[in-house]
């Protein structure tokens, strides 16, 4: 009689809750909204690389330009050259720091834009998961899942569920 218990007890277990998982990197990488937050990101860092840029052509003309006079240069005019373009080197470096340092503009932008779209991947995952009475999803791009069944991969469905989701 236990070991009858155990058993419809399994298979009721085994009807009503699943196991699935995903793979978020897929999900970051094909999604819409994902795909239109790496474009602005990548605008904002072409706009800021080119400015970097600017001032690399402006000190290399700067040093140009003292290498071929400097022979003819006072002390004093050698001076405030060298101090001119060590200026214009620590405004490029503070400009480096400034957008792509630990927390410049770029790990900035970037967590404005990502952090609304990985709050819509939970909401969507969620409701996949409850509506299709998951008892777990895992996400197979975090290296925890070593092996499972293809068919238990349910990507495809959060993908498209993002796509279709309104708060």
């Amino acid at each position: 009689v236990g070991l009858l218990l155990v058993g419809l007890f399994t298979a009721v277990f085994a009807e009503t809750d699943k196991i699935a998982y995903i793979d978020s990197d897929k999900i970051m990488r094909e999604s819409a909204d994902t795909i239109e937050a790496q474009k602005i990101l990548m605008d904002e860092k072409l706009k800021w690389e080119d400015e970097i840029n600017e001032m690399d052509k402006e000190i290399e003309m700067l040093y140009n330009d003292y290498e071929s006079k400097q022979v003819m240069m006072t002390e004093t005019a050698k001076k405030e050259a060298q101090e001119k373009m060590q200026e214009l080197s620590r405004q490029r470096q503070n400009k480096v720091q400034e957008y792509f340092g630990e927390n410049g503009l770029f790990i900035q932008k970037q967590n404005e834009l990502l952090t609304p779209l990985l709050k819509k991947m939970q909401s969507v995952i969620d409701k996949v998961a409850v509506e299709n009475n998951y008892l777990m999803i895992f996400d197979v791009s975090a290296g925890s899942v070593l092996y499972a069944k293809p068919n238990l991969d349910i990507t495809d469905l959060v993908l498209e569920e993002l796509e279709n989701y309104t708060e």
